[in-house]
């Protein structure tokens, strides 16, 4: 129960409360928009979901870089919202008016749930092993099934392709370059962290592993 309500309180504050204040005052527009309430009611319900299952630590992992950087995309989630807002009103509509489509829209709403549906299910399948903390406990296991079969990071591709579906919802193309090149950046750096640890961890087993998959597409990267 102690566990649920600091889930529910991060919740509550980093993305209800936080998000919300900058869209009303910066960007109020969206809330009258139905592809764009209909974008936010999912990835709230999404963002809920994911948090409510995701495991929290017995422990703390000494560096701090990571938790930073992950912090930075928290803080940054509503603007990278508001710059793609703007970037279709007061460009894209004026310049490219071919993107500037409703289906454009409903294509980019698919894959977020696409990606949104990878992560939930990574996570399920990596259980208590999925926390947000670099560590690996005495008992850590390696999974290497389900969507772990295929790729070693399903999350972080399902991450990368909700990003673009994103993008393609507010029918943005500089929003959707930068915010791909800076999420990319961070997890391909915690992704090697990550890996360092398990290799450490698991030695052979986790070489082997590595051998027989990618780390975010399958069959190419």
């Amino acid at each position: 129960m102690k566990d649920i309500s600091k889930k529910l309180v991060l919740f509550l504050v980093v993305y209800l409360i936080y998000q919300n204040i900058f869209y009303i005052i910066l960007v109020p527009e969206i809330y009258s928009i139905p592809i764009y309430m209909i974008y936010l009611l999912m990835a709230y319900m999404f963002t809920l979901t994911d948090t409510l299952i995701r495991s929290l630590p017995e422990e703390k992992h000494a560096s701090k870089i990571f938790d930073l950087l992950i912090l930075s995309m928290l803080l940054l989630n509503p603007f990278f919202l508001i710059g793609a807002f703007v970037e279709n009103k007061l460009l894209i509509s004026q310049i490219l008016p071919l993107w500037d489509n409703i289906i454009i829209s409903y294509a980019g709403f698919i894959l977020f749930l696409t990606g949104s549906l990878l992560i939930l299910v990574a996570r399920v399948q990596i259980g208590r092993f999925g926390t947000a903390e670099l560590i690996t406990e005495e008992d850590h296991k390696l999974i290497t099934q389900g969507v772990y079969n295929y790729i070693r990071n399903p999350m972080y591709s399902g991450g990368l392709i909700a990003t673009i579906g994103f993008c393609f919802v507010f029918r943005s193309i500089l929003t959707l370059i930068i915010m791909f090149i800076y999420t990319f950046l961070i997890y391909r750096m915690r992704i090697n962290e990550e890996e360092r640890i398990l290799l450490e961890k698991f030695g052979a087993e986790f070489e082997e592993y590595r051998k027989k998959t990618k780390k975010l597409i399958p069959f190419l990267y």
